[in-house]
């Protein structure tokens, strides 16, 4: 009799994989490795994925949650742009997965754009003048990846993290102020 089908086993492969993109970033991710590492046969992987893409995307919906989890906790603008900031310090590999190099092969240009309407949504609600909302937007996230990629690029916390974390933060702030409706 054949042995019964593990429902556990495609989590685990994604765990796995998630464990190695981590512990080493994408080139690290081979299907080889991640059958190891979960316990299993290539053959079983591809049993529940296509492919290494397949498994990459997987990868980038754990870490999507644990972002959106995060972000879930904002109160405001500047809160939601320091909570980035920790997420990158808290989960470097996740943020490079999400944002990093190779984010535009990963993701579809309905995507991107749909998320980046989203962050204009909440510039919106920060009571920045409407034609401000675009340019305020495209200003912040821009200050922010940078910081972000800043962060990526150190092997270690660099001494400079802490300054270029605050200066980033500050301009966030210094703009959102900047650019909000007189009050009536």
């Amino acid at each position: 009799m054949p042995r019964p089908a593990d429902p556990s086993l495609p989590f685990r492969i994604l765990a796995a994989a998630y464990a190695l993109w981590s512990e080493g970033g994408e080139g690290v991710v081979t299907i080889r490795d991640v059958a190891k590492k979960a316990s299993t046969t290539t053959p079983s992987v591809y049993a529940h994925f296509t492919d290494r893409d397949a498994i990459v995307r997987g990868v980038r919906a754990l870490a999507r949650g644990r972002f959106d989890a995060s972000m879930a906790k904002s109160t405001s603008v500047l809160d939601g742009c320091a909570r980035l900031l920790d997420f990158v310090e808290a989960h470097p590999r996740d943020y490079e997965l999400l944002y990093g190099y190779g984010y535009r092969d990963r993701v579809t240009p309905d995507l991107q754009a749909a998320e980046f309407t989203m962050f204009e949504g909440y510039i919106r609600r920060a009571s920045v003048r409407e034609r401000d909302v675009r340019p305020t937007a495209l200003a912040i996230a821009s200050l922010l990846h940078g910081a972000a990629m800043f962060r990526l690029a150190q092997e270690a916390r660099d001494p400079w993290w802490r300054e270029c974390r605050k200066a980033a933060l500050d301009a966030c702030a210094a703009l959102l102020a900047e650019r909000k409706r007189p009050k009536r």
